[in-house]
């Protein structure tokens, strides 16, 4: 009786190790599953953000990218205003900073202009974006300026805006003033003459 009893019990344990082995092993593979440990997403900084460009020319984006542990990697998504299909372009490291930046060339600038969003993604996976897909940020290109908006030339330093003809007719008409002040009272045979000598020099500063 006794040995039918032990029997029994070294049965139910066998059975009962069998039955909690998958359970173990699953409870293993979530283990294995879980994240890294690196919750933290990479964090941007942008120094300057130019909302303009000038026709013709080149538009440069940098931005600080810091992250805990390492960033693998950072992505410019840009397109023309009013389009439907972002352009991906990889941003470099710039030398020993935290720095990267990217160039977009002036002949992928067309009216009105550009917008952007940007993406980090560090060593664990994780991303961030500064702009969205949806909400990106914009860059303006600049009208040219019209011809006839161009403002007047400014006479150059030294002639105070007075030309050397001026002077030299005033002049002429102080000769002119003097000649006929000496034609008064008197003999009208033997008009008096008078002589009046005018230098007229332009001014300097």
């Amino acid at each position: 009786m006794l040995k039918n009893i032990l029997k029994s019990i070294i049965i139910i344990l066998v059975c009962s190790s069998l039955a909690y082995s998958p359970l173990l092993s699953a409870r293993e593979a979530v283990q294995l599953s879980l994240p890294s440990g690196d919750p933290v997403p990479p964090e941007f900084t942008q120094e300057v953000y130019e909302n303009t460009v000038q026709p013709g020319s080149d538009h440069e984006i940098i931005l600080k990218v810091t992250d805990n542990v390492g960033v693998e990697d950072v992505s410019l998504y840009f397109r023309v205003i009013g389009t439907d299909e972002y352009k991906r372009r990889i941003m470099t490291k710039v030398g020993e900073t935290d720095n990267y930046s990217v160039k977009v060339n002036a002949d992928e600038i067309k009216p009105p202009g550009i917008e952007y969003f940007v993406q980090a993604k560090d060593l664990a996976g994780n991303t961030v974006t500064l702009g969205y897909d949806f909400s990106p940020l914009s860059v303006n290109l600049v009208a040219p300026v019209p011809q006839n908006d161009v403002p007047p030339i400014p006479p150059p330093d030294g002639d105070n805006g007075i030309s050397k003809w001026v002077w030299i007719g005033l002049g002429a008409l102080v000769l002119g003033a003097a000649a006929l002040s000496g034609g008064g009272g008197g003999d009208d045979s033997a008009p008096s003459t008078a002589t009046l000598n005018v230098t007229a020099t332009e001014p300097t500063n």
